[in-house]
């Protein structure tokens, strides 16, 4: 089998780099070798925890040649599922020492194993270890010292390790596999005919969940969908500029924490539909965090006044109304009518833009707006916010064709001035 003989090479150029220095690695290679010969696939090796630990051992030397092949070979038993879970709890504590080493290469293997891991089998099912294995990325994300690749490695591989903590989720709570709108926003170059073709086919399975939410809403059953929920509360958390407990994570930039919270609301739509648990925390947590976000001051200097930062508080209020003004009815009205109030404000140029491009969207797309209109138009005790945004949208309307009727009257009046100065306009005429 190509992958044993792939792993016997790997053991010999383990002992031959520890043949100087490490006699103890190179003997352990030798006899794992030995061992090897006698198993015929990943599966007997997985039972056989010797040649795991062998690799194990080369990590704990901690010299840069010996832990990158211990990594790599690692990461090789894994994806072949040839590693016991019990093992996990000894990988991790190897993990967490490499990430504490200044070499680039071994830091990047780190994360590495850390993605292969979430996409294995050995997939972290416990507290502990899950706070671990995630605490190794955001320990490479905000260290000052590492470089400009393992940073941005660090957080792609977060990204990725959340998105399939979450589809665990969905998997072992036994969610539909159905998804409840659609995550991508839409740009302001697609056409309005499309838009609404787009939104209505979401309808009918929108209404369908509505007639059947009581019945559907229910608690969290398993340990991965607890853990998500951990998850979920200590980003929350540190998206307001607070710490994590959980993640062991004393900050974070907010703008990633962000980013990741509006990652999770536009993809995983089914959790908060369904799970009661996660249902509050987007109710209590994560719309108090919005509300707050849209309040600040626009002048205030650092995160909370980056354009970036502004653009994923709107997207993330246009994907809570958009996809969960169903169930957040209270919260959904706090939020148009402050989007509304925001058309009126003196804002930069850029941040009305994002403003008015998030009305926009509501306004050609049909299930939204129908939505909208019938929670709130509709109830005499709600706010008209449909009515609201189209006064909102028609008065910047108007107000940019005054300008411009003024621009092309100032530019008229110039070029009568300048045709005067040539004795080409009557004088009567000033």
């Amino acid at each position: 089998m190509a992958f044993m003989a792939v792993l016997e090479s790997d053991l010999r150029a383990l002992s031959t780099e520890a043949r100087r220095r490490h006699p103890a690695v190179k003997d352990a290679a030798e006899h794992a070798i030995l061992k090897l010969r006698t198993l015929s696939s990943p599966s007997e090796i997985s039972l056989n925890e010797d040649i795991v630990r062998i690799f194990l051992m080369a990590c704990e030397v901690k010299t840069v040649k010996l832990s990158v092949i211990g990594l790599s070979c690692l990461q090789k038993l894994i994806s072949h599922d040839a590693v016991a879970p019990s093992v996990l709890n000894e990988i991790l504590p190897t993990l967490k020492d490499h990430a504490e080493m200044s070499d680039e290469n071994v830091q990047l293997k780190t994360l590495q194993t850390i993605l292969i891991i979430f996409q294995s089998r050995l997939h972290p099912e416990s507290e502990e270890n899950m706070s671990q294995a995630l605490g190794i990325c955001l320990q490479l994300l905000e260290n000052n010292r590492s470089s400009d690749s393992v940073r941005n490695t660090a957080a792609a591989t977060f990204r990725q390790a959340v998105a399939l903590i979450f589809e665990h989720v969905v998997l072992v709570e036994s969610l539909p596999a159905e998804k409840f709108g659609s995550g991508s926003y839409m740009s302001r170059t697609s056409s309005v005919t499309g838009d609404v073709s787009r939104s209505m086919n979401n309808s009918e399975l929108e209404n369908n969940f509505a007639s059947r939410k009581s019945s559907l809403m229910r608690e969290t059953k398993t340990t991965s969908g607890k853990l998500g929920l951990r998850l979920l509360e200590d980003l929350t958390a540190l998206a307001a500029g607070g710490s994590a407990c959980w993640l062991h994570v004393s900050s974070l930039q907010r703008t990633f924490a962000l980013d990741i919270l509006e990652f999770i609301l536009s993809n995983y739509v089914v959790m908060f539909k369904i799970l009661v648990p996660y249902e509050q925390v987007l109710q209590h947590q994560i719309c108090s965090l919005l509300m707050t976000s849209l309040r600040t001051n626009y002048e205030l200097e650092g995160e909370v006044g980056e354009p970036y930062f502004r653009r994923l508080v709107l997207r993330s209020v246009a994907h809570i109304i958009r996809l969960y003004s169903s169930s957040l009815i209270t919260e959904c009205e706090v939020f148009l009518s402050m989007l509304i109030k925001l058309t009126f404000l003196d804002l930069p140029l850029w941040h009305r833009i994002l403003v008015l491009e998030i009305l926009r969207g509501f306004c050609v797309e049909a299930r939204t707006l129908r939505i909208l209109f019938h929670n709130f138009d509709m109830h005499p005790k709600n706010t008209n916010v449909v009515e609201g945004m189209v006064k909102a949208l028609a008065r910047v309307v108007s107000s940019v064709q005054f300008l411009e009727t003024s621009e092309e009257s100032l530019a008229a009046v110039a070029g009568m001035f300048s045709s005067k100065a040539k004795g080409e306009i009557p004088s009567f005429l000033f």
